[in-house]
Parts: C-alpha cells; sequence; structure tokens
C-alpha cells in the first residue's frame, strides 16, 4: 500500500517556516533520530520542519506517520508496539508496516475502511541514522557515507540535543574556520594561529566540498599524539545541512564527525552527531565524546545568540571577509535549493 498523503503538501499548522521555505526544505531527506533510539521496543516522537511525527519498526522496517491517530486525534507516540503493530493508548486501533488499520477492539468484526490508516512519510534508515522525506519525492539521495558501516572502525554517537538556533545557522558556524583559533581556544584553539589561508570551495552533485590545514592543540587521545599538531580538515557538505568532517593527523590516523542537525523549526534545531576513529579502535568512546561536548559547548551559546536567528542569503544583509568563502557559496546554494532570499532556516 502506497503512503497515504494530505491532500495537498502544505505546512503544518503553526509553521515557524515561511511557506515557499518549508515546501523547498520538505524535498530534501532530513535525519530524526539516531537507530539506538528505538532500541527499546517503543515508538519515538520527533518533529521535522514543525510536523509532528512518530516513528516506529515495523516488519524490521522503520515507519514514519504523522503522530496522529485520526479516529480521536490522540498523539499516536504515546502507545504502545506490540509485536510488529503501534497501538493506539487510547481505543486500541492497531496498525501495521504501511500505516494501515488492522484492527478495531470496539467493533472487530465490520470491514476496515481504507481510509483508517496513519498518514506515513517516506523513511529510510542507513547506517544508524534515520531519515525522512516529507515530500516523499527527495531531490537528493541519501548521503554517502562508508565510514558509517566500517567494522574497522570504532562508532560513536551523541544527542541528539536542542540547539535555539536554525539549522543553517548551526550548519555555518560547524563549517567556519576563522572561529576555530578564537571561539575555542578552551579546547584545542590556537590564538597563535588565527589566520585562514585562502582556500576554494568546490561543487559536487550533491554539496559542497573544501580543506583546509590547521595547527591545533591535539584533544584527541591518541598514542604519541603531540600538544601542538597541524592536522588537516577535509569538509564535504550535502544540502541542506549535513556534513562529513575529516580530520588527518600528522600520523595519518582519522576522526571523523557527522554532523546531523535537524531542523526541528525555524528556530529549533534537534542536533546530532555520528563519529569514527581508525586508532585506539577497542578503546572507550566516552573520552572521545566528552572532548567533543567540550567544543559544542563553546560553540552553543554563540550559536543560539546570532540574530537574526535565520540565516540571511542575502549576502548584503551581513559583512563577509575572504575566510568566510564557504558562508557565501553556501548561502548562495541555498537560493539554488528554492529558499527564500531573505532569511532561512
Amino acid at each position: 500500500m502506497p503512503p497515504v498523503a494530505l491532500p495537498a503538501l502544505q505546512p503544518p499548522r503553526g509553521c515557524t517556516f515561511a511557506p515557499a521555505d518549508w515546501r523547498a526544505l520538505a524535498d530534501y531527506w532530513h535525519p530524526v533520530a539516531l537507530s539506538s533510539q528505538l532500541a527499546f521496543g517503543r515508538p519515538l516522537a520527533v518533529t521535522l520542519l514543525d510536523e509532528e511525527l512518530v516513528i516506529y519498526r515495523s516488519g524490521g522496517a522503520v515507519v514514519a506517520a504523522r503522530d496522529l491517530c485520526i479516529h480521536r486525534g490522540v498523539p499516536i507516540s504515546l502507545g504502545t508496539i506490540d509485536g510488529d503493530e503501534l497501538v493506539c493508548p487510547y481505543h486500541g486501533f492497531r496498525y501495521g508496516a504501511q500505516g494501515q488499520c488492522t484492527r478495531v477492539p470496539a467493533q472487530p468484526d465490520l470491514p476496515i475502511p481504507r481510509k483508517l490508516c496513519l498518514q506515513t512519510r517516506l523513511a529510510a534508515e542507513r547506517s544508524g541514522v534515520i531519515w525522512v522525506c516529507l515530500s516523499g519525492d527527495p531531490q537528493l539521495p541519501l548521503p554517502d557515507w562508508p565510514e558509517l558501516e566500517d567494522p574497522g572502525l570504532k562508532q560513536m554517537e551523541m544527542g541528539p540535543e536542542l540547539w535555539r538556533c536554525s539549522a543553517a545557522r548551526h550548519v555555518e558556524n560547524f563549517n567556519d574556520l576563522a572561529h576555530l583559533s578564537w571561539l575555542h581556544a578552551g579546547t584545542f584553539g590556537n590564538r597563535e594561529r588565527p589566520e585562514v589561508a585562502p582556500y576554494e570551495v568546490q561543487a559536487t552533485p550533491s554539496g559542497l566540498h573544501f580543506e583546509a590545514d590547521y595547527e591545533r592543540f591535539s584533544i584527541e587521545q591518541r598514542t604519541g599524539a603531540q600538544r601542538l599538531e597541524l592536522i588537516h580538515y577535509t569538509y564535504d557538505l550535502t544540502y541542506p545541512f549535513y556534513t562529513r568532517l575529516r580530520i588527518r593527523f600528522p600520523d595519518g590516523h582519522h576522526f571523523i564527525l557527522f554532523n546531523l542537525p535537524s531542523p526541528q523549526a525555524a528556530r529549533l534545531t534537534r542536533v546530532m552527531f555520528r563519529l569514527n576513529r581508525d586508532f585506539d579502535i577497542h578503546g572507550p568512546a566516552a573520552p572521545t565524546i566528552d572532548a567533543q561536548s567540550r567544543v559544542l559547548s563553546e560553540d552553543k551559546p554563540i550559536v543560539e545568540a546570532q540574530r537574526p536567528e535565520e540565516l540571511p542569503l542575502d549576502l548584503s544583509e551581513e559583512f563577509h571577509i575572504r575566510a568566510d568563502r564557504f558562508s557565501t557559496v553556501y548561502r548562495r546554494g541555498l537560493l539554488g535549493l528554492g529558499l527564500g532570499r531573505d532569511f532561512s532556516a
């Protein structure tokens, strides 16, 4: 049975996005949860682009649907999982793998109308991340991140955590080179090396790519790591908001961060990370996660304080320097996705 859609794709009631921006973003994949969040066999309530969703497993697959039992308007995420079915907590209606209602306890012998179903959304699970495309017609494929499937790497995760900022502001900060020495002086930043050498940003079929060197203080738990070391950053962004950052150390080892900011609302972002490393494979994850948490704690209050909260896509709205090359190319790229020129979340 195909997903049951709304009569027309419309922003939800009380939507915080401009209607045109919402429709443009609805055409892309967005992460909504880490697979580990479904490990306890319960439905999960999430919000994407102001639309309230329920995520659950059925028949070995992940199902995403509007968080609503249309019988009496109860959030179905308050229910339970019984076998491969989601059970409404109010009247016990049961829903299967395609969102179809399979049983109405109050009248078990009568036919169930086809209309009585959850309004499902296109969902996919890859490499420990659950993705949703609200329109059902994604304009780009899911990010190709083979490292997340590599059993030879130490796999870790962080989040989710709510940031009171737009997803695009979060993305721009994560990909910004000029703030590293200054804002992160408490962790790895080197204020003796604040200069950003000229770099080029290349367009890829799904986003942007750029690379840079940086001499920073080490925060990694690597045997033989020097206190101050020259590392190489490789950034690969998949539109609209998702970045893989590869860090290569002087000894040839790598640490990779997969940044997954999910736009819950125009000015509220659910931040998640997948991480991996090719050193200390059998060592604990806690020191690495703690180090990254300290870095993010330096970013978060600054990004949440930015005004306007949305990212101005009209380049005349903010001042740009040479080191902002990624930002200017990224903002033009978001315009190319159909997002509004004044502001975008």
